[in-house]
């Protein structure tokens, strides 16, 4: 790839060639004509110079703009990145049997809910049939932000004759449709990544990588065979952190179940009958989530620390160890293979984020065990405990 000069240095070029050619001296005083003459070639050069950069930076999917990410993914793909999914959510409200809730009613989540003052609605209008009822509402924002757990409680915008008059509020019972966020840029451009990168087979592991990938909500899946069992596979998943119910990783229910629906059959309708199934016929898949394995690291003997080496060294040890994943043999490079942790490795990544560390040692612990050095296979998922414990 060419690197893309400054306009000083295009123009101290034009004004060397120009002395070069003409074989003389350009004096920075006097009469400066020559020298706005290579001012202008100068800026038109440089935008010429900025074109190509923009060819050359959207040549390939992993430093494409969104726009050319975007083509990229159409083609190879099939879709554009996921649109966020607004929640919907059972509520048990109160009232007088024969009480009509009307359509379009909303509903404000109290300020002690997961997402608080958030709006709800009431999409068709809903007659009790019991004192005690339940309706569904959908959140009027998109994503997780309307996020809401069983117990919260939203209040009504406005007074509903004969509903709620002794409560006030309804009760969050159920969610009935898992709110997603919008797919990520990066997470977007490394499925359009991966759908270049492997290849189908009919079955083997890179396949159930391709088809995940149409399962809004997936970050990753690890397929292994299952252990002494012919023709069976765990498939592992791995959810977006946003997506995940415990901010960690972990996929929902809904997420594996999407995920068993995108390994069955295409997503694609356009697909005849007969070429829309996927997964072969002899193989029986278990969709498990990840298992989440808590990394405490303790530094010992820090010399000359302060809050802002700390967070330097949070940042540097959460990058490394956010980084490590399961191999797998069948669908990864390996080249890319970086499923170990141990203390070398923490040592390393304190030193490059803060060269001339001194400290006595490292260590860490996995699931509160003391170790030296950890691999994480099949669903073993490492997450770094919030705070590094200084000693």
């Amino acid at each position: 790839m060419i690197t893309i000069p400054t306009t000083t240095q295009i123009f101290n070029g034009i004004i060397s060639d120009m002395n070069t050619q003409f074989g003389v001296n350009i004096n920075p005083f006097g009469k400066a004509v020559l020298r706005c003459l290579a001012a202008v070639q100068a800026g038109k050069l440089k935008l010429y110079y900025l074109a190509i950069a923009l060819l050359q930076k959207n040549v390939a999917p992993d430093t494409a703009d969104y726009e050319t990410l975007l083509r990229f993914g159409m083609i190879k793909l099939g879709r554009a990145p996921f649109p966020a999914v607004a929640g919907q959510y059972v509520i048990q409200v109160t009232g007088q049997i024969g009480a009509v809730i009307p359509a379009n009613s909303t509903f404000k989540s109290d300020d002690d809910a997961y997402s608080k003052g958030v709006l709800y609605m009431l999409d068709s209008a809903y007659t009790l049939v019991s004192a005690v009822d339940s309706i569904t509402v959908r959140c009027l924002t998109l994503g997780t932000a309307g996020k809401l757990e069983t117990g919260n409680t939203l209040t009504p915008t406005a007074p509903i004759p004969l509903v709620n008059s002794d409560t006030g509020s309804a009760s969050v019972i159920s969610e009935f449709i898992q709110p997603l966020a919008a797919e990520d840029t990066e997470v977007y451009r490394n499925a359009v990544i991966l759908s270049y990168r492997l290849e189908a087979q009919g079955g083997a592991a890179t396949d159930y990588r391709l088809w995940s990938q149409d399962a809004q909500g997936v970050k990753k899946v690890y397929p292994y065979a299952k252990s002494g069992f012919q023709g069976q596979i765990n498939l592992f998943v791995e959810a977006t952190i946003v997506d995940s119910v415990d901010g960690k990783g972990t996929p929902s229910s809904l997420i594996l179940s999407n995920v068993e629906q995108v390994v069955n059959f295409s997503p694609d309708t356009s697909l005849p009958v007969n070429q829309n199934g996927r997964r072969p016929l002899q193989v029986m898949v278990y969709y498990l989530p990840v298992t989440i394995k808590t990394i405490v690291v303790t530094i010992t003997g820090y010399q000359s620390l302060t809050p802002a080496k700390q967070t330097l060294l949070l940042t540097a040890i959460t990058n490394t160890i956010s980084l490590i994943r399961p191999f797998v043999a069948a669908a990864d490079l390996a080249i890319d293979k970086n499923d170990i942790l141990d203390n070398n490795k923490l040592i390393a990544s304190i030193i490059t984020a803060i060269p001339g560390s001194t400290f006595s040692s490292v260590s860490f612990t996995v699931n509160g065990l003391p170790l030296s050095s950890y691999t994480f296979i099949n669903g073993d998922i490492p997450y770094l405990n919030p705070a590094v414990t200084y000693n």
